[in-house]
Parts: structure tokens; sequence; C-alpha cells
């Protein structure tokens, strides 16, 4: 503190006798150069041939004066503002001298001979940089960002990525320890981060998907819940044709959401999920049909709000999901009840889309109201919640049509995505549900066995497949135990489908145990 205000006095010493040099210099013949300053990354001015570093303006505090003029070129700045700054709104009896003393430091390197002539220029109450003499990178990236707003999509691109080249560094370099430039500095990366998002975008449109994968990958390290650049980067996955890729980001993307900000990804990524369902379902390398993060298979793409009934005798679940219902773009709650009685009869007065269904409920069971809910419209898609299904009723909700059976303290993802995708006469159970189900694994038959009569017949290896299915493991588990690859699972799991008339896992399992197919042979 001592050398500082030392060197204060100093400067405001000799200030009254610079503040009168530049006229009689400029007289004398003295002229001006235009600078050129770089201010993203460490500070470098040159004049002409000279290059002046940030260490040869006389120290910090003038230096942070030129780099607060800087970030305003153009615009004057009061000598208060810059007090205000400098002193952290803390400032010394002398600071108006001291900052007086500053400003003459910074003319005497920056345009000696010149004065008040040359690029910082004094105004009423303070200063200014004037724009015309100088060149400043932070300036030229506005610059092309400006261009880029009214260019064509190639030549919008080409000028985003040189913009964003410029801004390679972080502005300020120098100042590590100021709160005044980590807080610009924070401004400008965010705004930096925006600009690559919209440059990993005019990627996809302009047909370089490789360059929007790696834009979108950098933001994402810094911000995973960009939805921008994931939906740069499922497009510009998709658009490479790398589908499954595509695919895992989509349902990292849909985790990332749900957990951190409770909610399902935009339209524009959820019509790319659906074009890249359809995509790899007409592939032998489609996704396990089992796997607890792929989302249930859609009929078409959503043309239109799905409507939802919710029947649920807890009043915070159903306020809580009602309005997560209604974040979603295309989802509608059209209303609720906490009866099976009262649920029936709104759903017959509203023909809902889809009715989430709790399967305990004051005045009876779930699966009794959607019989009810099911006779009167059959193509209604049932959503059952509960913590605690017996292998009797998911049995019988398999049969009566019912879509799917979820854990009420599930995922909201999962659940929004089974309004999305779930189809009558395709049931789907949530793995955690079917572990609790208690299903043992047995060893594998050793030959085939036709247990009822007139029913279809299952090869041996099929029947080590569906048996290990009956135990809650998906196809991934399945190949690895039977030593086998995942696509032949697959072939075998299509196959049990067929001969079954089943469509999912559990539906598959529910039909094997009816017809006695789970049982063990004895031997003699």
């Amino acid at each position: 503190m001592v050398q500082t205000v030392a060197e204060d006095t100093r400067w405001a010493r000799r200030v009254n006798d610079d503040e009168y040099l530049p006229n009689s210099l400029e007289d004398a013949g003295g002229t001006t150069t235009k600078l050129s300053i770089n201010i993203l990354g460490p500070l470098r001015v040159r004049r002409g041939g000279v290059v002046i570093g940030s260490h040869e303006l006389g120290g910090p505090k003038p230096r942070q004066v030129l780099e607060i003029l800087l970030l305003k070129l153009g615009t004057p700045v009061s000598k208060n503002h810059l007090i205000d700054v400098l002193w952290n709104g803390q400032p010394p009896a002398e600071a108006l001298s001291t900052l007086e003393s500053y400003v003459s430091v910074l003319r005497r390197h920056l345009q000696p001979g010149s004065g008040k002539g040359g690029a910082l220029r004094t105004v009423t109450g303070g200063y200014m940089i004037d724009r015309s003499m100088v060149d400043l990178d932070l300036d030229r990236f506005d610059d092309l960002l400006k261009q880029a707003g009214h260019a064509s999509p190639e030549e919008s691109f080409r000028l985003l990525e040189k913009a964003l080249d410029i801004a390679s560094v972080p502005l300020l370099g120098d100042e590590l320890l100021a709160g005044w430039a980590e807080e610009e500095r924070a401004l400008h990366s965010a705004r930096v981060a925006s600009i690559k998002a919209r440059a990993a975008e005019a990627a996809v449109a302009v047909g370089h998907p490789e360059r929007a994968v790696a834009l979108a990958s950098e933001l994402l390290v810094d911000d995973p819940i960009n939805e921008r650049a994931w939906t740069a980067l499922v497009l510009g996955l998709e658009e490479s044709g790398q589908y499954m890729e595509a695919l895992r980001a989509y349902g990292r993307c849909r985790r990332v959401m749900d957990q951190e900000i409770g909610c399902l990804p935009g339209r524009p990524l959820r019509e790319a999920h659906a074009r890249l369902l359809q995509a790899t379902a007409a592939s032998e390398d489609d996704m396990d049909l089992s796997d607890a993060d792929a989302p249930l298979q859609a009929t078409s793409q959503n043309t239109r709000e799905i409507s939802i009934l919710t029947i649920d005798d807890h009043s915070t679940f159903t306020e809580l999901l009602t309005a997560a219902l209604d974040r979603e773009p295309d989802l509608r709650s059209v209303a609720s009840a906490t009866t099976a009685k009262s649920g029936v009869e709104q759903s017959i007065a509203l023909k809902p889309d889809v009715v989430i269904m709790d399967f305990h409920l004051p005045d009876g069971d779930g699966l009794t109201a959607a019989a009810r809910i099911l006779a009167d419209a059959p193509n209604t898609r049932i959503v059952m919640l509960t913590g605690d299904p017996t292998p009797e009723a998911l049995r019988t909700a398999a049969s009566m049509g019912i879509c799917a059976f979820l854990p009420k303290g599930g995922s909201l993802s999962t659940l929004l995505d089974t309004l999305r995708y779930a189809r009558a006469g395709n049931m789907v159970v949530h793995p955690s549900l079917v572990a609790q189900l208690g299903m043992a694994t047995p060893a594998p038959a050793p030959a085939a066995r036709e247990v009822e009569p007139g029913g279809p017949v299952l090869t041996p290896r099929e029947l080590d497949v569906l048996r290990l299915m009956a135990g809650g493991h998906g196809s991934k588990e399945v190949a690895s135990k039977l030593d086998i690859s995942l696509n032949t699972c697959r072939g075998y799991v299509k196959a049990i489908f067929a001969k079954l008339g089943t469509h999912s896992q559990l539906e598959s399992v529910m039909e094997a145990s009816r017809r006695g197919m789970l049982e063990q042979p004895t031997n003699g």
C-alpha cells in the first residue's frame, strides 16, 4: 500500500505538466498513429512497428484504465465510473488526481507526441477511446458477427468460424484477480458459447456435420444442459449417418435434462429422435428391445397435443405431474381425479388420449377402473403406476391392453417418453418392476417341450433366452450369459415374439408362464 500511494503521488505530480504537453508537441510536428490492440488473451498494443506489452503501460492500474475504456470503445466513460471500478467502491481521497495521472502515463506510451489528440481522448467528465484510431480484436469479433447475420448460410458459417477463432482465448487474460474483469470475462464467455451454438447449427445446415459435432461437444463439456448444443450434436450425428451414436446422445440428453431441470428435450430433438427410431428399426442394428434407457417405439411422429387424464389420490403428486405435463409443448393435462369412480366418469366424458392410473385407489384397484375405461374407448392408452406389482396383476394388465407398468417413484423422463410412444397392443414394464417379481433364473432346459397342446414350439436356445428374460435380464445380459452375439440374441428375441404373438419382454414372459414353458423339465 505504501508503494502504491508513493506511485500515485509521483504520477499525480507529473500529470499537470503532461496534460499541457500534447498541444505543443502536436504543433511541433507530432503525428498520430492508429493503434492495433488485443484484449482477448494478454493485453497487447501495436503502434506502428512498436509492440507494447501489458507490463509496459505503467503498472496494473493504468493497464486496467485502458482495458475498461476499450470495453466501451467509442463511448465516453466518466471519471466517477472509472474510480468506482478501479478501487472497488472504496477509493482513496486522492483518487481523482491519481486517475488523471494514470491517463497521463497511458498517453505517453500510446500516443507519444500527440497528447490529447491521439486515440485516448478527454471528454466532458471523463475519457474515451476514439474508435477510428484503434483496431481492436473484440471490435473485429463484433463486426464478423454482424456480417454473419446478413450473409448466406455458407458465408455465415465461415464468418462465425472466423469470429470463434478470434475469441479462442479468454477476455482480459492479464486480469486474474480483479472482480470487474471476472464479470466481464463471464459475460463474454457466455456470448462466445452462444455463438458456438449458432455455428454448430449453421454447420448442420450447410452440410458440415463433423464440425457441428465437434462444436457441440465442446459446449457440452462446460454446459451439459445446453439444449441447442444437444440438438446440434444429435442432428450432426444423424446427418453424418451415425444413427446409433445419435440415439445414445439423445438418451444422455434426456437423462441430464430430467435430472437437472426436470423436463424433456424440446420438439426438434424429439422429432430427430423419432426419425432415428425409424431409421434404426429398419436395420438389424436396432436398439436393445429391453434397454431400460430406450424409449418406447412410436407409431408416428406427434402431430398434435396428447391429452392426458391423471387418476391418483395423492394431490401433491398430481399437481407436480400436471405442472410437468403443461411444460411440455406436445402434452396437455385435461383433468385429474382422485378416485376410480370419478376417473372413469371423466375419461368417458373427456376421451383423453392417455390415462395415467394409480394401481391403488381409495375405492378400488386401477385394473378395474382401466377395464371400464377401455370398454368405453378401446384405443385409450393407459399407463399404470405402482411400486408393488404381482405376476397376476401384470398378466391381467397385458390381457386387458394396458400399455405400461411404471414405478410411481421413477424417472419423469421415462414417464413422459411412455406417454408419447406407448401404443395400444404393446405392453412395457419397467425393469425395476420386473426384478421385484422375484422370478428365479432356472437352468437351461436340455430340449424343447411343447407344454400346451397346439401351442408354439420354442427351440432349446429360445427357451434359454426366454428363461433369462424371465429373470429380468436384458438382451445384452442374455447375450453375455449365453456367450452369443447381441445381434444373434436379438434374432432369438424376435423369434420368441413371433411364436408367442407378443410385443414385449414382459408380455412374452407372462404368456410363456401361462403356457407352462418356464417350468423345469423332470429328468427320468
